[in-house]
């Protein structure tokens, strides 16, 4: 049966939390529409068993597939190559979706011939309750951009300027991404950029869906955005911030993009530049690091201008003015508040 949606969801020893998942897929008349693809990406724990049972008890809607452990690249990439759906989402293992609001989304994609459907998400504070709706829940975005007319389809370059898109936003065509050869980093944590990135010289349209979808859980134990996280897997955050570098210098030549985008991607790149200050501020202070500091904004600010010049991080421009002079206070304050 032809599927609209093919939501893949990386699993990595997630027992714990994948039934929430799964579970928020669960809605009779989406079932027939919808591929929830559960890509086991070689859990240890009782994950396969999870999704097996749900599988077996929906075998037209939940799909499972088996490999060896890659990382959530590895599993975004397996998912891009076996979905069935017109359209493609990641929702993590850890995280699920609001039913009424996914109900909203699947409309619209039945309906709409965007490129791109943006729907809302919730940062979800994980308190430790067994029942997820004790959970608090805020909007890091509230509406997409000022003036915003839902359902309707714009031209992406038409409102790129006013646009910031993360991964759980995003609802994509399959044909972008399997066309395009769309692939990101394996064995490496921090790929979420790529994801949104990568696919963004094809995308023509988009269109918008007045609904939080997706809830993204934060406070789990061993969470990779946490700092001492960071800090262990600074070497994945460069592996990514080089591989976004050498994307981005390959616009407008290697890959066909318009200016509009070139400087829309500028700046979801200088943001992954403001996250890998945070992590060297986040070190103990020394003359060393300041220095490290200086030479990697500088080497910025002289191979990629465009990037540089993009930062809204107040912190950044903070350092930069002030000649670095202010680095001990902002390290003092990046330890402080992320302790």
């Amino acid at each position: 049966m032809e599927k609209i949606l093919t939501v893949v969801v990386p699993t990595y020893n997630a027992e714990k939390y994948l039934r929430d998942n799964l579970e928020s897929f669960e809605i009779p008349e989406l079932m027939q529409d919808i591929e929830i693809l559960i890509v086991n990406d070689g859990s240890t724990d009782h994950s396969l068993e999870i999704a097996r049972e749900y599988a077996e008890r929906y075998p037209d809607t939940y799909r499972v597939i088996t490999k060896e452990n890659g990382g959530h690249g590895s599993g975004i990439n397996c998912g891009i190559e076996y979905a069935l759906g017109s359209y493609f989402k990641v929702v993590d293992a850890d995280d699920w979706v609001g039913k009424e609001a996914f109900v909203s989304l699947v409309r619209t994609l039945k309906t709409s011939d965007a490129d791109v459907v943006y729907s809302g998400f919730l940062w979800t504070y994980d308190n430790g309750e067994a029942d997820k709706n004790t959970f608090r829940t805020k909007a890091e975005i509230e509406i997409p951009f000022e003036g915003v007319e839902y359902q309707k389809i714009y031209r992406f370059d038409d409102i790129a300027d006013r646009l910031y898109m993360k991964m759980h936003n995003m609802t994509i065509r399959t044909e972008i991404l399997r066309e395009h050869q769309i692939r990101i980093d394996e064995h490496c944590y921090y790929v979420d950029t790529e994801y949104i990135l990568y696919p963004i010289p094809y995308v023509k349209t988009i269109c918008f869906v007045d609904a939080f979808v997706y809830y993204y859980r934060l406070g789990r134990e061993g969470q990779s955005v946490g700092l001492e996280k960071m800090q262990k897997n600074e070497q994945n955050y460069d592996k990514v911030l080089s591989s976004l570098l050498s994307f981005y210098q390959q616009l407008g030549k290697q890959l066909p993009c318009t200016d509009i985008k070139k400087r829309y991607i500028a700046g979801l790149i200088a943001r992954v530049i403001a996250g890998k200050f945070k992590i060297m501020l986040s070190f103990p202070p020394s003359a060393e690091k300041k220095q490290q500091l200086r030479q990697y904004d500088r080497t910025l600010k002289e191979q990629y201008r465009d990037i540089y010049d993009s930062n809204i991080n107040k912190a950044v421009s903070l350092l930069r003015k002030t000649q670095y002079h202010t680095y001990y206070l902002a390290n003092m304050l990046v330890r402080r508040t992320y302790r």
